[in-house]
């Protein structure tokens, strides 16, 4: 089966800073063999990107999706996109 290298960037809205929601996504990414990072943003969201294999990426969206216990998912965004490279693992930016 061809791999089908891709990127995708994850927006995550709701109760999903202060509940382990980026160390969720860590392990989850780093399970996955996926490549780029997950942080908090100012405005109280989870952004996401990561590159790797398409199918793995789906996964890693899935598992956003429902989030870890204590958080409240109110919106997801989602864009694909080409990727860029210049990864190497994954990581939680400060």
């Amino acid at each position: 089966m061809e791999k089908t290298e891709a990127r995708v960037r994850i927006v995550v809205e709701g109760k999903v800073q202060g509940v382990g929601f980026r160390y969720f996504v860590l392990q989850k990414a780093q399970e996955l063999r996926l490549r780029g990072f997950t942080m908090n943003l100012p405005t109280g969201e989870v952004e996401t990107v990561a590159e790797g294999d398409k199918i793995f990426l789906e996964d890693l969206e899935k598992s956003i999706r429902q989030g870890p216990r204590g958080s409240t998912i109110t919106n997801v965004t989602v864009q694909w996109q080409k990727p860029w490279g210049g990864y190497r693992t994954f990581e939680i930016k400060k």
